[in-house]
């Protein structure tokens, strides 16, 4: 079977499994989910944030080209707007089982509080969904153009090639020029709704707009990159090397920035040593340092490793470096919300023990014979539900890719002066 068919097969059984799952969750209420009342944001919204991340990076991979005249990235500009377009679907998508009854979301259009950031970020995100759309459209509209086919392209059918050609580089260009700004602009508002969050010690600094940005710019380059390489395989690997450099050091200087950014931070955490900043940092390092740990070690493996030659010589070493830089992006977005939630809003200090927190007892929100009612911390794992439901944006990610990608002409078809073939279930792709 080929391997194009064997993706959509996979991705539509992920598609069926968290569907099904979430379903289930529907009729039972999110209390299959190990969220509580202490802890109210979960894998949900962690992912919520690895996709926007992707998606922000790979606009600005696209977008980059045509506003820094990065031409060496130019045969890659399909693939990270499609990233980009993909990944925004997936993180729209992920947000409604997060919001339990879904069915209610229409009061959030018909009573926008515009003072809350989560209004803003619904405005963003849909907006981005449309400018993604149009990187992806306009880009591919010569060949629909050419081939006959394609999607709303009927208005062309009375254009010359040349001139549908010219309308392609036109607004494509100024599609760039807007989607750097709006790239910017949806993590930065996806960090606004932590940073804002006075209460939450771990979330309350205004380096998290600066980190998020970078850690989106790290992530979607390395998507960008990894389907490239798995489109291309080991035959155009050669042809575009120094592409695949410069996508490769783009990640890595982003992580270098992003590791900046949370070294700074934690020092300012320490530096003060008040009970609030040192309990934050003993839920990191202890309750939660193996996570950590973890985290620190992909992300910094990561970035060291795109910097040497080793890193970069071969499609399978790029390949691995991808997916430790991804694993380490989403581990982040996870300890992002454990430390911040376990850290009670509500502490007092008692005479004598200055130096400790005492924090204020938190409702569960369910009733069990002989569990507490009240807890002063949560110890969240996602239950075998919330797991199964996050499949989701995984799935609808793949699924637009695969079949984009197996359709039209997204990848770089020539070389040295000749036109090849490459469908994205070729046999020289790379070997996995």
């Amino acid at each position: 079977m080929r391997r194009r068919n064997r993706a959509l097969i996979l991705a539509l059984f992920l598609l069926l499994a968290s569907l099904s799952a979430w379903v289930y969750q529907v009729r039972a209420g999110l209390i299959i989910t190990h969220m509580r009342n202490p802890f109210s944001w979960g894998l949900y919204i962690a992912t919520f944030a690895f996709f926007v991340g992707i998606a922000a990076g790979g606009l600005i991979v696209s977008s980059a080209v045509y506003l820094f005249s990065l031409e060496a990235l130019k045969p890659f500009t399909r693939i990270a707007s499609l990233s980009a377009f993909a990944s925004i679907l997936a993180a729209a998508v992920i947000i409604l089982p997060d919001l339990g009854r879904v069915d209610r979301i229409y009061f959030l259009l018909l009573h926008p509080n515009f003072r809350s950031p989560l209004i803003w970020d619904v405005i963003v995100v849909s907006s981005y969904i449309v400018l993604t759309f149009l990187s992806v459209y306009f880009q591919l509209l010569p060949d629909w153009k050419r081939e006959g086919r394609g999607f709303l392209n009927h208005w062309t059918r009375k254009l010359s090639q040349e001139e549908v050609k010219k309308i392609s580089t036109t607004w494509s260009k100024r599609i760039a020029f807007v989607g750097l700004p709006v790239a910017i602009l949806i993590h930065t508002i996806t960090a606004l709704i932590f940073a804002t969050q006075v209460s939450r010690e771990w979330w309350y600094t205004t380096i998290l707009p600066a980190d998020f940005i970078a850690v989106a710019v790290s992530s979607g380059a390395a998507l960008c990159l990894l389907i490239a390489l798995l489109g291309i395989g080991e035959e155009g690997f050669p042809h575009y090397a120094a592409a695949f450099t410069i996508l490769s050091r783009i990640a890595a200087g982003s992580l270098l920035v992003h590791l900046f950014l949370v070294a700074t931070d934690l020092v300012i955490h320490w530096w003060w040593g008040n009970p609030e900043e040192l309990e934050l940092l003993s839920l990191l390092f202890r309750r939660y340092g193996a996570l950590y740990g973890l985290e620190v070690v992909l992300t910094v493996f990561s970035m060291v490793y795109f910097l040497t030659s080793r890193g970069i010589s071969s499609p399978r070493a790029l390949l691995g470096g991808c997916l430790i830089l991804l694993a380490g992006v989403f581990i982040h977005r996870l300890n992002l919300l454990f430390p911040a939630f376990n850290h009670f809003p509500l502490a007092l200090t008692l005479p004598g023990t200055e130096s400790e927190l005492w924090s204020y007892p938190v409702a569960v929100g369910q009733f069990q014979p002989g569990n507490p009612i009240f807890v002063s911390t949560w110890p969240y794992v996602p239950s075998a539900w919330e797991i199964i439901i996050d499949l989701l944006p995984f799935a609808l990610a793949l699924i637009t890719c695969s079949w984009m990608i197996s359709s039209y002409n997204l990848l770089p078809t020539t070389w040295e002066g000749k036109t090849r073939t490459i469908p994205f279930s070729t046999t020289q792709s790379l070997n996995l």
